[in-house]
């Protein structure tokens, strides 16, 4: 367990990969599907450099990351990872190892490659040459091809309890004044209690949106609608990941003033109720701000 120590939570994840690690036994392909920011990326590359034997995978000729480009034009992130980048990739590991070891490729957006590009993968994947190990990571299973999906060993993550957040961060040296807040901002995701701690500018994004929450909640019916823009302006580009935020803000108040109540809340209980229907709801690419006045209407 001490080779994922820096990793907070996934105990069951932790130990599976030390014991595969200890009886050599790591099958050629790992799939890790869960939410952003708890973990998976961290595991991923402590496993990388296990595996190759190093501490710094940027300069190691035999760690190899497939991931989005940027376009060259418009400087913004490409939609997906194309079948030019993974024929690249798969003439690379035709070429014998650096170190004569191992070879470690991290696909750090498996549900981003094209219909070309898995396909392109497939077959490398099904017979991958001298000691090659895939680390693939995605959302969810069903966001990854099936017929790359099914030639990987998934392993799942969820969010992690706050109190084994709080632990984790109290090892790493924090306080644990500071750890609980963290903890109780990081939606279950040690990444983003990290970076709350860690970035002041983001730290003060957080506690404006809570601020903004408050007011929403605590407002009445016309204050509300009148609120949504300023919660998500029109002008806001990535409109959809905003209102995720927005949700994530206005459940964390809502629950926070549900246990203070001395009797259940059925206004409280409503709300939140409205706020799970709306979050599932925005999966299917709903119109933000129609959601977020769907929201307002709840008393």
């Amino acid at each position: 367990m001490g080779l994922f120590s820096s990793l907070i939570g996934h105990t069951k994840a932790k130990d599976v990969l030390s014991r595969m690690i200890e009886h050599k036994t790591l099958p050629h392909a790992l799939l890790f599907v869960g939410p952003d920011h708890v973990g998976k990326t961290l595991l991923a590359k402590t496993l990388s450099r296990q595996v190759l034997g190093v501490q710094n995978l940027e300069t190691q000729p035999d760690y190899l990351e497939l991931k989005r480009l940027d376009d060259e034009k418009t400087g913004k992130r490409k939609s997906n990872i194309s079948v030019r980048q993974v024929r690249e990739l798969v003439g690379r590991l035709s070429m014998t190892s650096f170190t004569g070891g191992a070879k470690v490729i991290f696909v750090e957006e498996a549900h981003r490659l094209s219909m070309g590009g898995a396909n392109a993968l497939l077959k490398t994947l099904e017979e991958p040459k001298g000691q090659t190990l895939f680390v693939l990571r995605a959302p969810s299973v069903e966001d990854v091809p099936a017929t790359i999906a099914s030639r990987c060993q998934v392993m799942h993550f969820t969010v992690v309890s706050a109190s084994a957040i709080v632990d984790g961060l109290v090892r790493a040296g924090f306080s644990q004044a500071d750890a609980q807040e963290a903890a109780l901002h990081s939606e279950g995701r040690p990444g983003l209690a990290l970076r709350y701690l860690k970035d002041s500018e983001y730290r003060a994004q957080r506690e404006t949106d809570r601020v903004q929450a408050e007011t929403f909640l605590a407002a009445s019916l016309p204050e509300r609608l009148r609120l949504v823009t300023e919660l998500i302006p029109k002008a806001e580009v990535n409109s959809a990941s905003r209102l995720q935020k927005v949700i994530t803000e206005l459940q964390m108040v809502a629950r926070r003033d549900l246990l203070a109540t001395s009797s259940t809340s059925s206004t409280l209980s409503t709300f939140l109720e409205r706020l799970s229907e709306v979050r599932q709801a925005a999966r299917h690419n709903i119109n933000p701000h129609l959601a977020l006045e769907h929201i307002a209407l709840a008393t």
